[in-house]
């Protein structure tokens, strides 16, 4: 028995098509497709990270403003007397909380800018094992002369070692570090004028607080790179990195 195909109109209509079963069905027709839509979502999500911490940055720019201000009023006007100026030393405790506030505020963005950025690196270091994929596939027998010349022009890592997790006398170190720099500073001021502490003591306590912005994000830093799994420790070529 012969079974007619099914026509292309039925009654002036195209015929209804029904739905491949999910277990019937191929979702990418190559592997290549997922890699490409992987690339672009990674890109995508790796940009908007770096976005995010742009933003956090500046806003804490603006929150420590604000205090800032505070302390240069009343530096200026809130003494006893109109004619004497306010000492560091000697601030009101409703400014030397605010500034103790700010600084405490500054260290939780520097989590925040740091846990994004390691979110940032993981999504690099997903972008380097899909172009890792597209150099391999260039090794494997195909048509054409120019097979296996793919990995050569892969300027751009494919190991996913890199970027590392911690990264000094780059970008975000620098932005941590002038973030520490700014708490400490702030830090001291409070300190000096809450417990009337000497110049000296509260320098070294504004110290401290700089090198724990810059050890926390060792820390977190550390702790990916022991977590992560590393599948691909050489490029296939040299990389520009």
């Amino acid at each position: 028995m012969v079974i007619n195909p099914i026509p292309e109109r039925v009654g002036g209509r195209k015929p209804l098509r029904l739905p491949v079963p999910p277990n019937g069905g191929v979702v990418n027709r190559d592997a290549s497709d997922f890699m490409i839509q992987e690339y672009n979502q990674i890109a995508a999500a790796f940009f908007g990270l770096s976005n995010q911490v742009n933003d956090w940055f500046k806003t804490y720019v603006t929150l420590v403003g604000l205090p800032l201000t505070l302390l240069a009023a009343a530096i200026r006007f809130g003494g006893e007397s109109g004619n004497r100026l306010v000492s560091l030393d000697s601030l009101p405790d409703v400014v030397s909380g605010l500034l103790v506030l700010v600084a405490l505020l500054g260290l939780f963005v520097v989590l925040s800018i740091v846990n994004m950025r390691m979110e940032m690196i993981l999504y690099a270091r997903t972008i380097n094992a899909v172009r890792r994929y597209f150099g391999e596939q260039g090794r494997l027998p195909a048509r054409g002369k120019n097979a296996g010349k793919l990995a050569d022009f892969l300027i751009l890592p494919t190991s996913d070692s890199k970027p590392p997790f911690f990264e000094p006398w780059k970008a975000l170190f620098w932005q941590v570090s002038a973030v520490g720099l700014v708490d400490g500073i702030v830090l001291a001021v409070a300190v000096l004028s809450l417990f009337g502490l000497s110049w000296c003591a509260s320098m070294l306590v504004g110290v401290g607080y700089v090198s724990l912005h810059v050890i926390v994000y060792r820390l977190i830093a550390g702790q990916r790179e022991r977590d992560w799994t590393l599948r691909f420790r050489e490029d296939l070529s040299p990389s520009n990195f």
